[in-house]
């Protein structure tokens, strides 16, 4: 797979994970063989930058691997800053996230809640593209709810918008993780876009990942 000027070493990707994909654990996927592992969610919101948690979060550089910085926020301005400072601070790539179910983050109308507005969508997507010289990322849900699938069409605004690749969560943010992920929005979403897509949701070991990457397509 390849994303921008960067070749992964493989389709597997560590997904992130808040409290979970610190730095020693990214470390370790690559160790473990991952293509690459994307980094904690850092909000856009510049006020909590300074906190010690964002310090940390918001060091990038001499990592091994393929540096991969993942932020959320709503505000086109504050999205671009948040990637420029990531960038100054050693992100290789900018990885929005739209996928994330958390209450406590669609209420700040981020996350999985700017599926309902493309417009803002876009506007975000494009003033992030436009930010920063190194390739960005973009992380959903398949929709807002199993009545309001959009996957399809996000994913072809991102890729008007210069987005370099999408990773699809096979849920919609009502489903929450609950149930089971499904891969039928996903399969129909790389027939339609050319820009790499990966899979997220439920793939818990090496035949599953075989498997889901079989029925997506999504095999290199």
């Amino acid at each position: 797979m390849r994303i921008g000027q960067y070749q992964l070493k493989n389709c597997l990707i560590a997904a992130p994970m808040a409290g979970i994909t610190d730095r020693p654990f990214r470390s370790l996927c690559y160790e473990m063989g991952a293509g690459m592992a994307v980094s904690e969610m850092l909000s856009s919101n510049p006020q909590v930058w300074k906190t010690d948690k964002s310090r940390l979060r918001m060091v990038h550089s001499d990592e091994p691997g393929i540096r991969s910085v993942q932020i959320a926020g709503n505000d086109p301005d504050e999205m671009a800053a948040a990637a420029k400072i990531n960038v100054a601070n050693g992100a290789q790539i900018i990885d929005i996230n739209m996928g994330c179910p958390a209450k406590k983050v669609n209420r700040k109308l981020a996350g999985s809640a700017l599926l309902r507005y493309p417009e803002l969508v876009e506007k975000i997507l494009s003033a992030v593209v436009n930010a920063v010289d190194v390739p960005v990322t973009l992380k959903i849900r398949t929709g807002w709810s199993p009545e309001e699938r959009n996957c399809v069409k996000i994913a072809q605004l991102a890729e008007r918008c210069g987005i370099q690749a999408l990773t699809i969560h096979g849920r919609t943010r009502s489903c929450l993780f609950n149930g089971e992920a499904e891969y039928d929005n996903i399969r129909t979403v790389k027939q339609i876009v050319a820009i790499p897509v990966i899979a997220n949701g439920d793939i818990t070991d090496p035949l599953k990942a075989r498997a889901v990457l079989e029925y997506t397509g999504l095999m290199p």
